[in-house]
């Protein structure tokens, strides 16, 4: 199983492309905009950015048991406990996005699978995600 965060995708809107001077930041909250110093222009001219929420993939190999389905568990320590249950019911499929990560935490991860008798097998190997501050 492997996890990989994702990093912060930047959205923008640029019509027209011109010398400018240096870009002036200003952060609001979890949202950071750049607008540049480029005179008495309207809004078109101006590259805002916004950055996406993480997000944490994961895929593992199936099993070759058929008609099983898979549990997505979480921790924040190395090893366990894994006391976030990600899933609301099994799934059959495997791959899983993790959206609810917060920034600057280290999630484990693990997953197991439920045959048909409803019978859980032990963890899969445990993945680590470190998740970028911002």
């Amino acid at each position: 199983m492997t996890a990989q965060p994702n990093h912060a995708v930047l959205n923008f809107r640029a019509m027209k492309m011109r010398w400018m001077k240096l870009p002036r930041i200003v952060f609001l909250g979890s949202m950071a905009a750049c607008w540049w110093a480029c005179g008495a222009g309207s809004g078109g001219d101006r590259l805002e950015l916004t950055p996406t929420q993480h997000t944490v993939s994961l895929s593992w190999k199936a099993s070759t048991t058929v008609g099983v389905q898979y549990n997505i568990y979480r921790g924040t320590q190395h090893l366990g406990p894994y006391t976030d249950k990600l899933n609301s019911s099994p799934q059959s499929g495997t791959t899983f996005t993790d959206s609810t990560v917060q920034n600057g935490m280290t999630y484990y991860y693990v997953v197991n699978s439920i045959d048909s008798e409803s019978q859980e097998s032990s963890y899969s190997n445990e993945a680590q995600a470190d998740i970028p501050a911002s």
